[in-house]
């Protein structure tokens, strides 16, 4: 009687232990379902207001804003300009991008960005 009692238990404890996970695995489900829907929104308000940024940095969008402010823009005189002399001016050392001394070993090691495609 003793074995059947802890027979039952067992089985019992094992079909409770099996229930919870299930349960937990549905719980985790729902909320990876709710997250995923978030971002999806997330996204969609993010789209949305990168157009409206364009939309508002368009400089025609713009001339017609300053027409109805009455606002007149005019090129600079040349007195208010400056120009530099030289060209371009020389980037400092912390912009510069890192030089390889060895390029073709680097690309032999560790191969290039190209992917190929495999047939199956």
């Amino acid at each position: 009687m003793m074995r059947l009692i802890l027979l039952v238990t067992v089985v019992m404890s094992a079909g409770l232990i099996s229930v919870y996970g299930e349960t937990e695995a549905v719980k985790i489900g729902y909320t990876i379902r709710k997250q995923e829907e978030r971002r999806i929104q997330l996204l969609d308000r993010s789209r949305a207001l990168q157009y409206s940024i364009a939309h508002f940095k368009a400089p025609n969008n713009l001339e017609r804003r300053l027409q109805a402010q009455r606002i007149e823009l005019q090129a600079p005189k040349e007195w208010q300009t400056l120009v530099l002399p030289g060209g371009r001016p020389e980037r400092p050392a912390w912009v510069r991008p890192p030089v390889n001394p060895y390029p073709l070993l680097g690309r032999f090691l560790i191969g290039t960005a190209q992917a190929e495609a495999k047939e199956s």
